[in-house]
């Protein structure tokens, strides 16, 4: 009973809603209202950056616990991986090894992006990702306790690789699922 006078109530405001005269906004109001709509509709480059960083950052851990090179997760010796380094040539290895290591990352920023997050960035994106990747391999060389290798700069020219392949891979799927 209380719903069906609930129900009838809701009604009867709407039904003078409607038949109300209309009002008219504020002039000021019009424009307020459409330059905060503007704002929303268009991120700015450093909201968009903070994104794919936050993203990038959580992929990063997720692939450090599976690297057994700084024994952070539960992987502490690949057979495959020593091989690999001890059949490969070094550059050849760094190269694939920064390639993987952002991949995963750029994929689901691309998945995580909009057209609105790339108008934003522009063509400052491809500046992002090799920043991006510089940054990522000396956070890992000072992680790593390594001693530097003059060769291992090929990490850097993976992670760009990869960023722009995972990128683009990310990208081409979320056209795929729209």
């Amino acid at each position: 009973m209380a719903h069906q006078q609930r129900k009838q109530q809701d009604f009867e405001e709407f039904a003078r809603f409607v038949e109300a005269a209309p009002l008219r906004p504020r002039p000021g109001t019009d424009a307020a209202v459409l330059l905060q709509a503007r704002r929303g509709q268009t991120p700015t480059p450093p909201s968009v950056l903070g994104k794919f960083l936050a993203v990038q950052l959580a992929a990063g851990a997720l692939t450090l616990a599976v690297c057994p090179q700084f024994g952070v997760g539960t992987a502490t010796h690949h057979a495959l991986l020593h091989a690999l380094h001890a059949q490969a040539h070094p550059a050849l290895y760094y190269l694939s090894c920064g390639l993987f290591f952002v991949l995963f990352g750029a994929l689901l920023s691309g998945l995580a992006s909009s057209r609105r997050d790339l108008r934003a960035l522009g063509r400052g994106r491809h500046a992002y990702f090799a920043g991006y990747s510089l940054c990522a391999y000396l956070a890992l060389m000072l992680l790593g306790g390594e001693s530097f290798l003059l060769i291992s700069l090929f990490w850097i020219i993976g992670g760009a690789a990869g960023h722009w392949l995972g990128f683009a891979l990310g990208r081409r799927l979320k056209a795929l699922r729209a």
